[in-house]
């Protein structure tokens, strides 16, 4: 028995002595070396808060569909044009939703929010424009990284767009379980300890082994890194895109009644009630408020109207006191609704492509009136 206990204290002291020194290698390491190091999924990070966010600093190539885009994060793990150490303004505008806003594929410059960005810094060095959107955010997150950053790390935000799309009242139902009263996020994906997150979160960010192990294991993943060959996207037809995006789980309310009847009414109303508690958290700032909805497209490729969702939406901004803006325009002129799909998103995808973003974020300043006012 004691020639176990000695083996294992050995063990464990080799094991402390190696990550000493691989974590003391890891801090001399230039950033840009870092960054090629990086395994991908070390680009995103757990959050005791509001679930996951993006590693602050960070630089890697992502690929979606046809197209590899070169992705950034600022010091406060926001998406951006390069690594920087965000200067506040006299106005800071916040963007945050999941991955339209995060402009999943896109390179920041050529997403909505960088387009935005880019108008706005034309007229203005009183404004700072900022990303906060990552994937698979939904409404009770959004709440919870709302309050992370105001209240907890009294950012001077100044104006806040939240924006929404169909999964999002899916996520708010199934993936979330909701928000106690410290707006901490309840889930079943993680151990959430705070201790253990940060933990996780050092590891993956100050370790080479760590790399090395994600890039190995499970041996798909090498597999996968090593695969050259993409989908022949140019030979996608309606049928079989829509065969891809009706069958998507967060997407079933909108084409099927029964699915809606199921699930998507009590979706809706407990994403409502979230963004209740937005205004309400941002009212107490004295921080102005914009609801943005994005009609995605198998709305327009199912021939199926979204009026409801506007109404919705509508009404529930109308009641309490906020802006609210439904980004539907971008095929409204156009009865080909196959060809604006193919022209303004990824193909065999929801999200919108280079073009797409551009469409979106001249819509969003057309219809916001505090956008128009900063940019003319």
């Amino acid at each position: 028995m004691k020639r176990i206990f000695y083996i294992f204290n050995r063990v464990i002291i080799f094991i402390i002595i190696v990550l000493f020194f691989d974590i003391f290698l890891m801090f001399l390491l230039p950033i840009e070396i870092k960054n090629k190091i990086y395994d991908r999924k070390s680009n995103k990070i757990k959050s005791y808060y509001y679930h996951h966010d993006l590693r602050a600093n960070a630089r890697w190539i992502e690929n979606w569909g046809y197209q590899n885009a070169e992705i950034f994060t600022n010091n406060l793990g926001f998406k951006d044009k390069r690594i920087q150490d965000v200067e506040f303004r006299k106005h800071n505008i916040l963007f945050i939703g999941d991955s339209f806003t995060e402009g999943v594929g896109v390179e920041y410059q050529n997403t909505f929010v960088g387009k935005i960005d880019e108008k706005i810094v034309s007229v203005s060095n009183d404004h700072r424009v900022l990303n906060a959107g990552v994937v698979s955010y939904s409404p009770t997150v959004i709440l919870s990284k709302l309050n992370y950053l105001i209240n907890k790390k009294n950012y001077p935000i100044t104006k806040v767009f939240v924006v929404l799309c169909n999964g999002d009242i899916h996520d708010d139902l199934y993936r979330y379980n909701g928000i106690d009263d410290k707006f901490v996020v309840s889930h079943n994906d993680f151990l959430n300890i705070k201790i253990l997150v940060d933990i996780n979160n050092f590891i993956k960010s100050n370790t080479i082994t760590y790399q090395f192990i994600k890039r190995v294991t499970p041996l798909s993943n090498l597999f996968e890194s090593l695969k050259t060959d993409t989908p022949d996207f140019e030979n996608y037809d309606l049928k079989k895109v829509l065969t891809i995006l009706n069958n998507k789980p967060d997407q079933k309310h909108v084409v099927d009644k029964k699915e809606f009847d199921k699930w998507g009414k009590l979706g809706l109303e407990k994403s409502k009630n979230y963004i209740q508690q937005i205004n309400k958290l941002l009212s107490k700032k004295n921080i102005d408020f914009t609801l943005v909805y994005l009609e995605e497209p198998i709305f327009m490729l199912n021939s199926i109207k979204s009026d409801f969702y506007k109404n919705f939406w509508g009404n529930v901004a109308l009641s309490n006191n906020f802006d609210f803006i439904f980004i539907s325009d971008f095929h409204k002129h156009e009865k080909n609704k196959f060809k604006i799909y193919k022209d303004l998103f990824f193909i065999g995808d929801n999200h919108f492509n280079d073009k797409g973003n551009e469409v979106v974020a001249k819509e969003i300043i057309r219809k916001s009136n505090y956008l128009k006012n900063v940019i003319n």
